[in-house]
């Protein structure tokens, strides 16, 4: 019989990025087009809102750890960041849009920390996949991404943004509060203070967390001017970015389902190595090749970056970490991933401005391949393969 707060997990993944996908491939035509942003402005949005950003996100991880009430906190999430929406959403100057894109990166920085933790100890608690539950939310994520660049073809940009995003996280948190409540002796657990010390010192945790920065974080970030890419340097229109995401997610939502079998037959190891030379591959040819059409083909091997950023990281990081402080470890995960968007965030949107679209993906190759590098040499991965193989 399937598990039904599964379902609601399920549900909820679907609706939140449902959400994300309403609005995070579109902000950044929106700035340039509606408000009239410049690259670098653009840019500079991006670094100023995530570097803020990074310094509070540890505080979600903490404060959920010492009080165990990851469920509120969650909604707390969910709660402010649609207040400052609706008023993100009123701004027409650069100062105004800096102030609300900074208050919506603290707001919704602890909603997916605080979910990943929930579904991830409630799994890891009945034996259930992950997968299955980050599957359904890329699949929330194409159809609200789809959704809003028709929308925005048939009347324009402005109005679905904000609202589409909005109605979402409105409905998430009436999902959420049906969520599994935490036993009072979960509850009442509380970390040993010098287990976070001793996060800070693990030299697995640090490896994966630089790893995504160099891969999946380089994509996402270069993919923020993707609908730039298309539009403006390639002359396409507004649904070229609701293809893209049709393109990238279905193969995602697919691969997701099946991705901890793939993973546990292959070992962390092959698969990152064999996730990343793919991701190279794909922003190469995002470099070269001027057609718009080839940009949408490759962009399938997007699903096996993403698996191993949700997948693969969240459980080697799970089977890394002391289980107390894993809320933090998430938390912390989703810091360095907030720092590396604002470094490439700002570089990118300079680089878009200077030297054109085709430059940033260039610059994304490069580092992607020196992660196939490292991969290739790293002992890193020996010890949790031995583990998953069955080989120890």
């Amino acid at each position: 019989m399937r598990d039904k707060n599964i379902l609601k997990f399920q549900v909820f993944y679907f609706v939140l990025l449902g959400a994300v996908g309403c609005f995070t491939p579109y902000i950044n035509v929106y700035l340039e087009n509606s408000i009239g942003l410049n690259g670098s402005q653009i840019g500079l949005i991006t670094a100023i809102s995530l570097m803020i950003g990074v310094c509070v996100i540890p505080i979600w991880g903490v404060i959920g750890d010492k009080t165990r009430k990851y469920n509120l906190m969650l909604l707390i999430s969910l709660a402010s960041s649609i207040v400052v929406l609706y008023f993100y959403s009123k701004q027409t100057v650069y100062l105004g849009c800096i102030i609300f894109a900074l208050l919506l990166e603290v707001a919704r920085l602890g909603t997916m920390p605080m979910a990943d933790t929930i579904s991830m100890n409630y799994t890891k608690k009945i034996g259930g996949n992950y997968g299955s539950i980050r599957g359904m939310g890329s699949l929330g994520y194409m159809l609200g991404s789809m959704a809003v660049g028709f929308l925005a073809d048939l009347y324009g940009l402005d109005g679905p943004l904000f609202t589409s995003y909005i109605l979402l996280l409105g409905i998430g948190i009436m999902i959420c509060l049906s969520f599994p409540k935490a036993s009072e002796e979960e509850e009442k657990e509380k970390p040993q203070k010098e287990n976070f010390k001793a996060l800070l010192k693990n030299k697995n945790f640090i490896f994966i967390l630089l790893l995504v920065m160099l891969t999946q974080i380089v994509v996402d970030s270069s993919g923020a001017f993707a609908g730039n890419h298309l539009i403006t340097t390639l002359k396409g229109n507004n649904s070229l970015i609701s293809w893209l995401t049709f393109i990238q997610v279905l193969p995602e939502f697919l691969f997701l389902m099946v991705a901890s079998q793939v993973i546990r037959k292959m070992g962390y190891k092959k698969f990152y190595l064999f996730a990343t030379i793919l991701t190279a591959i794909r922003l190469y040819t995002y470099a070269f090749i001027p057609n718009s059409y080839a940009f949408l083909a490759i962009s399938f091997v997007h699903c096996f970056g993403v698996a191993c950023s949700t997948v693969a990281s969240l459980a080697y990081i799970q089977d890394s970490v002391n289980p107390a402080v894993f809320g933090t470890a998430v938390t912390l995960l989703n810091a360095s991933m907030s720092i590396a968007k604002a470094i490439y965030g700002y570089i990118f949107g300079s680089v878009y401005q200077y030297f054109g679209s085709f430059n940033i993906f260039l610059i994304s190759a490069i580092i992607v391949t020196i992660a196939v590098v490292m991969i290739l040499y790293t002992k890193r991965f020996d010890e949790a393969d031995a583990k998953l193989l069955g080989t120890d």
